[in-house]
């Protein structure tokens, strides 16, 4: 991914290069104040707020990558072979027993984080451990993930590779299925992998059937060979026109349009070759041509959208700083008349909280039903659990159920914090829109024709301390070598907010953890089917409670964050604005100055245009 990453870095540094002289020019801008205001604090300014936002997620941008498969597939083998190293554990037995992350460092190094929210950090050589079926049965540690850092170059730019668990027992096809298309829908790419032959079994078959109903634009199919069935090409060729046509009418079925590409891969041989330094060998096993692939996709689509998404908020930044030039420039015209707009201004910042006050309220009593949908969610699984363990019969079938309920309660778990977080956006997407409107309205009494104001999609989950605490932790973590981009990521089991726990946390692998590690000894130390029951119940009892209580937190503060944030922005609007009256009301015991003020005003929106400029030219293969 070396070039496609040369490329990013090009353009990306060239688009935070812009962001620098946007948040230069409006640095000398807040300088440009008459002695009276000279110790007026602006740190707390809604648009310093947007550039350092825009700056963080440029910054932190992550692009993941998940790889999926069913059981002994080769899923770890494959993502050793592309990685050059082995990361993840490789037998003949499922091993993935909670999902690995695995990302840029300059030295490796790993993390293991539990269920209880602690995090231990452990040599490379002891990750197998915490993350394989036979070390952590039913993850008995309460695992939630693992974060492996390894010094790989086309990872140095947050691209991050997530080996996915597997499931060992024939009744987990459809819980595995429906967490693989749920996280499908969440990452930047996905790579899904099968092996045949000597066959694709029907259970199989309508898996893959399912992914490619589901979206096909970032999925890549792998066929997984043998060598000897690799290197024939008779048999290589019946196998992807069997399986390629069987998944062609799928896509017809679901009224997918566009191209089915399977890609014939041995991993064995991508592995070892990696391993060895063979590079032709690398080449033959076809694993280099699926890389690539995943390279121009990045490159092409995920890559290019946020770098284009960067493009557009920093433009929308220079709009907002070249209304408040004009506001300024608006009261240079005539300073007589500031006691007047003076006036209209504290009516309408007046009228501005008590509709802001009405706006939250209204938005926040929404979530209230919410909530007790994704409650409703995350107790299903548990009401049907205490009805199927008065019919176990045996204590092979409450280990069997232990087993099989922690993914059942995950995948429910998965489905609420998506379901929450759909819900909520809408509700702030929608109270967002009011903001801007709103604060647009007071802009332009002051001065007419000013462009839309535009706030980033997450201004309102992000306060300002929290956007700090995060930087500063971003600095930490590259002080200590580790890659800048972010850790918490929507993909592996549940939905993470990076910016700081304003949505749902990852309540899916949360609550795997929690069942794994609650359950794990229940037959272990339990010799009576009677006794084995009872725990079981009380057991769920406590870990039903416990998610219940979780979600309920995470809740509030999610709600608490947008209540302070819209607080805050709103403060921060109006402090801009005043700002502008004070400069001009200090220029009274200095007239001669007001002519410069002018010119300097004239030359603010020029810098500011100039800014928009830039950063549309650095992004010349997205404008042109």
């Amino acid at each position: 991914m070396a070039e496609f990453l040369d490329s990013f870095d090009v353009e990306r540094d060239a688009l935070l290069a812009a962001l620098t002289e946007v948040e230069h020019v409006w640095e000398r801008f807040q300088e440009r104040r008459a002695l009276a205001v000279d110790d007026v604090d602006a740190t707390d300014s809604l648009i310093e707020h947007e550039l350092a936002l825009a700056r963080r997620d440029l910054e932190a941008t992550q692009f993941n990558v998940g790889i999926f498969g069913l059981i002994k597939r080769g899923k770890s083998t494959l993502l050793n072979g592309l990685i050059g190293r082995e990361v993840s554990a490789m037998h003949v037995t499922p091993e993935t027993a909670v999902p690995v992350y695995v990302s840029y460092g300059q030295e490796p190094e790993a993390t293991v984080h539990f269920a209880d929210g602690g995090a231990q950090h452990v040599d490379v050589d002891e990750v197998a451990a915490f993350t394989s079926q036979k070390a952590n049965a039913n993850n008995h540690r309460g695992v939630t993930y693992v974060d492996q850092r390894v010094p790989v170059g086309f990872l140095r730019n947050g691209t991050r590779l997530i080996d996915t668990p597997v499931f060992d027992d024939a009744e987990a096809d459809e819980v595995y299925t429906e967490r693989t298309l749920q996280e499908l829908d969440v990452v930047d790419a996905g790579v899904v992998l099968f092996l045949s032959p000597p066959t694709v079994g029907a259970t199989e078959l309508s898996f893959l059937e399912e992914v490619v109903a589901r979206d096909l634009k970032k999925t890549f199919l792998v066929c997984n060979m043998y060598p000897q069935h690799f290197h024939d090409p008779q048999v290589r060729a019946q196998v992807l026109d069997y399986v390629g046509g069987r998944i062609v009418d799928a896509s017809r079925n679901a009224g997918r349009g566009g191209e089915v590409r399977v890609y014939p891969v041995c991993a064995l041989e991508a592995w070892e070759a990696r391993r060895d330094g063979d590079i032709a060998a690398w080449k033959r096993s076809g694993a280099d041509r699926l890389l690539r692939d995943l390279e121009g996709y990045l490159s092409d689509s995920a890559g290019r959208q946020t770098l284009q998404d960067a493009a557009d908020r920093i433009v929308r930044i220079t709009e907002m700083a070249r209304s408040e030039v004009k506001v300024r420039q608006q009261l240079l015209e005539d300073p007589q008349r500031l006691e007047e707009l003076r006036a209209r201004l504290d009516t309408n910042i007046a009228g501005l909280e008590h509709r802001f006050d009405d706006a939250v309220a209204q938005a926040m009593s929404e979530v209230t039903p919410l909530q007790r949908r994704i409650r409703s969610l995350v107790r299903q699984p548990f009401t049907a659990g205490r009805q199927e363990i008065d019919h176990l019969e045996t204590l092979e079938e409450v280990e069997q159920f232990a087993s099989r309920f922690r993914r059942q309660v995950e995948v429910a778990a998965e489905l609420a914090s998506r379901h929450f977080s759909e819900g909520f956006a809408h509700v702030i997407r929608r109270l967002q829109t009011q903001l801007q409107e709103r604060f647009h309205a007071v802009m332009t009494d002051l001065a007419p024709n000013l462009p839309q104001v535009h706030l980033s999609a997450n201004t309102l989950l992000v306060t300002p301390d929290q956007l700090q605490a995060l930087m500063a932790a971003q600095r930490r973590a590259r002080q200590a070598s580790r890659t800048g981009a972010l850790v918490g990521g929507l993909s592996g089991g549940g939905v993470a907010f990076a910016a700081g726990a304003a949505l749902l946390g990852p309540i899916g692998l949360v609550a795997g953890a929690l069942v794994g590690w609650k359950l794990a000894d229940v037959v272990g130390v339990q010799r009576s089917l009677d006794t084995a029951r009872r725990t079981l119940h009380h057991r769920l009892d406590e870990v039903a409670a416990s998610l219940i209580r979780d979600v309920d937190d995470q809740v509030a503060a999610a709600v608490e964050t947008v209540r302070h944030a819209v607080q805050r922005r709103r403060r921060a609007f109006a402090q801009d604005l005043y700002q502008q009256f004070e400069v001009v009301q200090g220029l009274e015991q200095r007239p001669e100055w007001v002519d410069a003020y002018r010119r300097d005003a004239v030359r603010f929106i020029e810098a500011f245009e100039a800014c928009e400029h830039r950063a549309r030219g650095a992004m010349p293969s997205v404008h042109a």
